[in-house]
């Protein structure tokens, strides 16, 4: 990739070891995708591999409203001054994903101050756009963003490599995820790579024909 190119860096963040990505152009503008962090540690890297690549945030965007995905949100918000977007459905189960920290024995998680509705179906930064796909099943709320450019879909806990999100959670649904996974996932190009809330990449084709959950 040469300097212009988009790039993506994934972070696995925090006990439950979510992938955080950072989507950018070097030297240019660039999105957060699920702000997970909750070690100084984790803090520390993501703005110094920001400041680095000099990198001007312009969104931070969250998958799904379980509590392990935005835990970090709060204060990478106030870094750069941005609110959180969500899926307009994800608005009201933030206060109840913020609590679900503590079925873990963890505290609450602090939900950013400003929240909001993506504003379409589709997020421009550095020139190119984000495609929001909504596809609840794990939970109420949940998206997947597909970025055409870089032939990825950030699949948050919708599909992963070998297996498909849990839906024992309150408002998970297996029929529902599997229909979302057919319709609105294995639609793309098989050879589109699969960036997953957790775990490793994977690409379409291999799990339009291996995953076992499918």
């Amino acid at each position: 990739m040469n300097a212009q190119d988009l790039q993506i860096k994934c972070m696995p963040v925090n006990p439950i070891e979510m992938n955080l990505y950072v989507v950018y152009r070097k030297n240019g503008e660039g999105i957060i995708i699920d702000p997970g962090c909750c070690r100084e540690s984790e803090f520390e890297r993501l703005f110094h591999f920001v400041e680095q690549e000099n990198i001007k945030i312009s969104h931070i965007l969250l998958t799904h409203p379980h509590f392990d995905h935005f835990w970090g949100a709060a204060k990478i918000c106030r870094q750069y001054n941005l609110p959180l977007e969500v899926h307009e459905k994800a608005l009201d189960l933030l206060a109840k994903g913020a609590m679900g920290a503590m079925s873990f024995g963890l505290p609450a998680v602090e939900v950013p101050a400003q929240v909001k509705a993506f504003g379409s179906n589709k997020i421009e930064f550095a020139g190119t756009g984000l495609e929001v796909r909504y596809t609840p099943g794990h939970c109420e709320g949940s998206v997947c963003f597909v970025l055409h450019e870089a032939k990825t879909v950030f699949s948050g806990d919708v599909l992963f490599n070998g297996s498909i999100g849990r839906t024992d959670l309150p408002s998970g649904n297996l029929d529902l995820l599997r229909k979302n996974i057919f319709e609105q996932l294995f639609v793309l190009d098989e050879d589109f790579q699969v960036r997953p809330g957790h775990g490793g990449r994977t690409w379409i084709e291999h799990e339009k024909y291996q995953n076992p959950f499918l």
